[in-house]
């Protein structure tokens, strides 16, 4: 069984591939994505612990309508050999502890303004400039994993705009609402900074409010980001990450990330961060060639309330369509 799940996701591979190659020559259509393999296992103190390894496959087609706009669909795909480190939502009644899962996850309509890109639809949502704030990012898979409504990205009058007015894909009644704009400045090439205002409005645990500041600073190879977030709850409301990159060359780089976000400093307890943990993650990215690139993450955290200890390796290659 697992064989011919494994052999339907490798002719997905070439059968969409082939459609993108293809799609290239017709006006108007173009077809973007990438095909990932990785390998993942995690430890907690007094838990068992949990590896795997995900195949996925992301595929988007874009089909311009004229004046500016455009169509997308994205086709999402996954094997999963342990279901619990899955790219999908596994909390849904959708998919449970299933091991494949394979549908069309985002789709809508695109206005291209000037250097403003409008989308209206299903989509991958991150706030903040480290994903500190919410995250349902573009690797994420299939039904429940992404957000409903409009999103601005771009630049308007020599600064940075990323804006949000969307509702959660969730199961049942669980609307949750985002609501969030960020601004970015560049006051010469090396030096950057942006500031992000939001609320998350949840039906269950009520509405928060975030502000945060974030900047990034390039010297020769190195790299600083650093993002500080605050919510207005009174108690564990704060999260940061800071992030020194270093590249070695135009293929190789490594990076240090430094992190903690408090029960109530992130935005639905969704931020790219595990929430309630701090600690470091150490990476190492490689290109191999144009489409094909290596990178390895350890993440080495803790529980901020209880302390406990829990780690994450995570080994991708990515061939990118």
């Amino acid at each position: 069984m697992k064989k011919a799940v494994l052999m339907a996701i490798t002719g997905l591979v070439f059968s969409a591939s082939s459609v993108a190659f293809a799609a290239e020559a017709e006006p108007g259509v173009k077809f973007s994505g990438d095909v990932t393999v990785k390998y993942e296992k995690d430890t907690k103190d007094g838990e068992a612990n949990a590896s795997g390894t995900m195949s996925s496959l992301r595929l988007t087609g874009e089909a311009a309508l004229g004046s500016g706009w455009s169509a997308f669909a994205r086709l999402g795909a996954q094997y999963a050999t342990n279901p619990t480190l899955a790219d999908y939502n596994t909390d849904s009644a959708v998919y449970g502890d299933k091991k494949t899962v394979m549908t069309l996850d985002q789709f809508g309509v695109i206005k291209q303004a000037g250097e403003l890109a409008f989308k209206l639809g299903r989509q991958d949502l991150t706030i903040g400039a480290m994903s500190l704030l919410y995250s349902r990012s573009e690797s994420n898979i299939g039904k429940r994993a992404f957000v409903d409504g409009v999103s601005v990205n771009g630049a308007a009058a020599g600064l940075d705009i990323n804006a949000a007015f969307v509702q959660e894909d969730n199961a049942g009644d669980e609307d949750n609402r985002i609501y969030a704009i960020r601004t970015g400045f560049h006051p010469n090439k090396q030096f950057q900074w942006g500031m992000t205002l939001g609320r998350y409005q949840d039906r269950v645990n009520g509405n928060t409010n975030h502000w945060a500041l974030d900047s990034s600073y390039q010297q020769g190879k190195h790299t600083w980001t650093a993002e500080y977030t605050q919510s207005n709850r009174s108690e564990d409301n704060r999260a940061y990450a800071v992030t020194w990159n270093y590249g070695f060359d135009d293929k190789t780089s490594m990076y240090i990330t430094a992190f903690k976000v408090e029960t109530n400093g992130d935005m639905g307890k969704q931020s790219d961060f595990d929430n309630n943990n701090k600690g470091f993650y150490y990476g190492v990215k490689h290109q191999l060639n144009k489409d094909n690139s290596l990178e390895l993450v350890y993440k080495d955290q803790k529980e901020v309330d209880s302390g406990l200890k829990n780690t994450k390796l995570e080994a991708t290659f990515t061939h990118s369509i």
